[in-house]
């Protein structure tokens, strides 16, 4: 009898057992997941509040975090709708130049003379710059000294014991286009440094630099500061220096693919000077007119012309290599994240296309973003690229595209190279002077984008357990630039206080 009830009671404890067992598996049905689903229950409570925001209403947009170590979503808020992205579109063209290229390739421009150099200094030909599509030929990486690049070209070729040249300095500009200009951007904001022109031969970020400075006395003209100061742009200064505050109100603006650059309006003679960077048209004979002028400056007589390489061109025959320049792929992406710099993000593009495809246009370039776009697992219908800057509007991603491309790239082999190009909080590029208070300092890794009714932020934040966080926030069609940052920010303030 004992035995039996000894069975009996036995029977009776398994099945309590497996009866809270089944239980618990209804109410908790990935068990394994449990850790990662308690964190998700907690953020969609911290975060849920945030978004009713009264902004948001109307705004359309969509949000996705994401755990990079599980490779799970924590929080997600119409993450597979797609979305204008504005600079976020920066990740795809940078991540992209990581996979196909790698930080350590080289831009190499080389400066050739196409010719014979007589015994007493005379290049009986031509000076020829090949380009490469470099975006660094500027003072950027040269104590800000714009004029550093051509100047080591020029005393190399006065060190070779040229004096004279006979032929033309000839701009090799073929590696790339000549579509200068997306079709996609603004035709009424060219003649900003956000929209500078692409190029195989680029310089100064194909900008012209000029300081406003006022006049002491009213009516006169302001006064102009440019670097570089060269002939290949011609500026009309009409804008007058008044002492009537209230009038102050001054444009900038060059007539499209001209080099004529009209400043006017009115400058109060008590503002401060104002630095204006203006794209220029043509940059390969930008670069060959600053040569020619560093050239003629430092003794050498140029008896041609500057021009552009064409197909009657043939400059492969009785080269002489006088100097080169070169710069990496890694830097080049540091730029183009922490600055956002337009420019870069198109060179890159069109260096894609060119190194994997052999055509170096923005269509081949998109060819390769579409590849790794594929690798990803996302189909062409799902997204739209139109640059690789975002500053085309018709660029639209999902956050969750996004989300996948970051923990992607936080397993990638040059995936510090990608995390550290990126804006970190507080400290340096577009997040300096946003979550700068002591918690969030130095936190968050992002990108930033913005432009008209187009907000994004999208990037890593470390947590204390060693996981990363992967996130994206797109908002689209709102009123309030200051208020969508706003939540974004304190978006980014949930995570680095939940998971630290």
């Amino acid at each position: 009898m004992s035995h039996r009830r000894f069975v009996v009671n036995s029977h009776i404890s398994f099945t309590v057992v497996i009866f809270f067992f089944i239980t618990f598996l209804c109410i908790f049905p990935y068990p394994f997941l449990l850790a990662d689903t308690i964190y998700s229950v907690d953020l969609k409570k911290r975060i849920d509040p945030i978004i009713k925001n009264i902004s948001l209403k109307d705004v359309s947009f969509g949000i996705q975090i994401v755990s990079v170590k599980e490779n799970i979503p924590l929080f997600s808020y119409c993450s597979d709708d797609v979305f204008r992205v504005a600079s976020n579109m920066k990740l795809l063209t940078t991540a992209a130049a990581l996979e196909y290229l790698g930080p350590d390739f080289e831009y190499t421009t080389y400066v050739e003379t196409q010719g014979t150099i007589t015994g007493q200094g005379t290049l009986m030909g031509d000076i020829v710059i090949r380009g490469s599509g470099d975006p660094n030929l500027s003072g950027r990486f040269f104590d800000d000294n714009i004029l550093a690049v051509p100047e080591f070209w020029g005393n190399a070729v006065k060190n070779r014991g040229i004096y004279k040249i006979t032929g033309d300095v000839i701009a090799d500009d073929s590696i790339f286009d000549r579509v200068y200009v997306s079709p996609h951007w603004p035709e009424n904001q060219l003649s900003n440094w956000y929209c500078a022109q692409t190029c195989g031969l680029s310089f100064n970020d194909n900008c012209v630099d000029i300081t406003l400075t006022p006049e002491k006395k009213p009516g006169k003209p302001v006064l102009l500061f440019i670097e570089p100061n060269t002939s290949y742009f011609t500026i009309f200064n009409n804008c007058i220096c008044t002492s009537n505050k209230k009038e102050h109100k001054y444009s900038v603006y060059r007539r499209p693919e001209t080099n004529q650059i009209f400043i006017s309006g009115k400058f109060w003679v008590g503002a401060p000077s104002v630095k204006q960077w203006v794209s220029i048209h043509n940059p390969a004979l930008y670069l060959a007119t600053v040569f020619k002028e560093v050239l003629e400056r430092y003794g050498i007589t140029v008896c041609g012309d500057v021009r552009l390489t064409d197909k009657t061109d043939i400059l492969n025959t009785r080269l002489e290599r006088i100097a080169q320049t070169i710069s990496t792929m890694g830097q080049t992406i540091s730029v183009t994240n922490k600055r956002s710099q337009n420019f870069y993000a198109e060179q890159i593009l069109k260096t894609l296309g060119a190194q994997i495809h052999g055509n170096g246009s923005s269509e081949s370039g998109i060819d390769v973003m579409r590849n790794f776009m594929n690798k990803l697992g996302f189909h062409p219908d799902e997204y739209q690229i139109e640059d690789g800057s975002g500053l085309s509007r018709g660029n639209k991603l999902s956050p969750e595209m996004i989300t996948a491309l970051l923990t992607y790239m936080a397993h990638h082999r040059h995936g510090k190279v990608f995390y550290d190009s990126l804006p970190v909080s507080g400290v340096d590029g577009s997040l300096k002077r946003r979550m700068s208070s002591p918690p969030y300092k130095n936190k968050v890794h992002a990108k930033t984008g913005y432009i008209a009714k187009t907000s994004s932020l999208s990037g890593y934040i470390d947590t204390a357990n060693g996981d990363i966080l992967a996130f994206s926030i797109l908002m689209n069609n709102f009123k309030s630039l200051h208020d969508m940052r706003k939540i974004q920010d304190t978006i980014c303030q949930v995570l680095v206080d939940s998971y630290n």
